[in-house]
Order: structure tokens, then C-alpha cells, then sequence
């Protein structure tokens, strides 16, 4: 997994403070089925190879899996709008 070091430097003050973030956004796209073909079957092959990387994909898993599950709907206006919007266009590019 890739490690980013973040150094924040206060305007006023004597000491920075440091944060680490362990982040692997190729496993955040495998998950969500982002990835090209290629880049899957390699994410893959590499879940299963390594037991840290399947740890961290499990728990991935896991996170999203707590997620709530909501869907949103436009109201009916909005649909509107943008049906009138879209029909408006298509006229424009005819002329």
C-alpha cells in the first residue's frame, strides 16, 4: 500500500504536526468495479497472494457493506427542467 505524509505547519506555533494516511486507490476502484480488466485480474491475483493486501480489501468490504443503501429520486420539476433544457439544446444545435 501506498503511505502519504501530510506536514501541517501552523501560521503560529512552534512544533508541525504530522498525520500518516495508508491509501490504495486501485483497491477502492477494484471494489467498485472501476478498474480495466487488466488492472482487475492483477488487483486480484494480488488479493489473494497477499494476506495484508486481503486484509485491507476485506475491511474495504466490510465498510461498505455499512453503508446506507439510499437512493435518491429527483422530484418531478426537476425532471422537468431538465427534459425542457435538454429539448432546448437540441433545437439550438439544429440551427
Amino acid at each position: 500500500m501506498q503511505e502519504f505524509s501530510i506536514v501541517y505547519k501552523p501560521k503560529y506555533g512552534k512544533t508541525p504536526m504530522e498525520e500518516t494516511y495508508t491509501y490504495d486507490s486501485q483497491m477502492v476502484q477494484f471494489l467498485y468495479r472501476e478498474l480495466s480488466a487488466r488492472d482487475a485480474v492483477e488487483m486480484s491475483h494480488m488479493i489473494e497472494e497477499d494476506s495484508e493486501i486481503s486484509a485491507g480489501f476485506s475491511n474495504l468490504l466490510f465498510s461498505k457493506a455499512q453503508l446506507p443503501k439510499v437512493q435518491f429520486n429527483p422530484s418531478p420539476s426537476v425532471l422537468h427542467n431538465i427534459l425542457q433544457y435538454s429539448a432546448k439544446t437540441a433545437l439550438e444545435a439544429h440551427f
